[in-house]
């Protein structure tokens, strides 16, 4: 039950990080406090490529978790600390003096959410 649990966890973050792609790289949203203030062409691109990269990914490591268990673990860890940096930023970033306070907010969900995940992901993994 855990391994296809894990799959359906790695699959649903392929599919959000994959719509994650088309909507960074073309300006759009997937939140309903964004700001198109904050949308950068150059930056928004970049990770609208690591989105597609991070995608595929976890497409490949849902199709054998345990065969890509090593992949899986840095997965895990760089989910961590991409949740821990999202929550970090707020400390960082004047969301306010951008023109973006909803940005904030934002920014905090994404963290939990994916700490959230994170959990769930090392849950599948544990004997």
């Amino acid at each position: 039950m855990k391994v296809n649990l894990l799959k359906i966890l790695l699959r649903l973050a392929a599919i959000f990080y994959l719509v994650g792609s088309v909507v960074h790289f073309f300006g759009l949203t997937l939140f309903p406090f964004y700001d198109g203030k904050l949308f950068s062409p150059y930056h928004d691109s970049m990770i609208s490529m690591f989105c597609l990269f991070l995608s595929l990914l976890l497409v490949t490591v849902a199709k054998d978790p345990f065969k890509y268990k090593a992949v899986l673990k840095v997965i895990i860890v760089g989910f961590i600390l991409i949740s821990l940096f999202s929550l970090l930023i707020i400390f960082r970033i004047d969301f306010a003096v951008l023109g973006a306070p909803d940005k904030k907010m934002e920014t905090i969900t994404e963290g939990i959410v994916g700490l959230l995940y994170s959990v769930g992901l090392i849950y599948c993994i544990k004997d």
